[in-house]
């Protein structure tokens, strides 16, 4: 049985810190926020999803020396991390990771060149 398409509801931001590209965006009929990031040079990326992303990045990115994951700290409810070869998975399979990051990588078009599966 083939899981239904996914669909990007709203892709709230585009930036990049501390080496790392970043895109901020929701799903349509999920409530949570996503996080994708992929590091510029390094085998590191990770999907994160939880509550309240949107809220908390603003001020996340007004103090340059703040690590954007580090900072959404307990708002973090799931996702799969990629750090040099080692894949963690947490209240999120790397299908369900990849086949989200697919429907992401569509709605940007060339902007998305940077994103990649799990």
């Amino acid at each position: 049985m083939m899981a239904p398409p996914l669909e990007i509801r709203t892709v709230y931001d585009l930036f990049s810190r501390h080496g790392r590209n970043y895109c901020l965006f929701s799903l349509a009929g999920r409530d949570e926020d996503f996080l994708y990031y992929s590091h510029v040079s390094r085998p590191l990326r990770s999907l994160m999803s939880g509550r309240n992303f949107c809220d908390r990045i603003p001020s996340l990115l007004n103090d340059e020396t703040l690590c954007i994951e580090c900072g959404l700290g307990l708002a973090v409810a799931g996702g799969v991390a990629l750090d040099d070869g080692d894949l963690i998975a947490w209240n999120c399979t790397v299908d369900e990771a990849n086949r989200i990051l697919a429907a992401l990588k569509d709605r940007l078009g060339d902007a998305g060149h940077w994103i990649e599966p799990f």
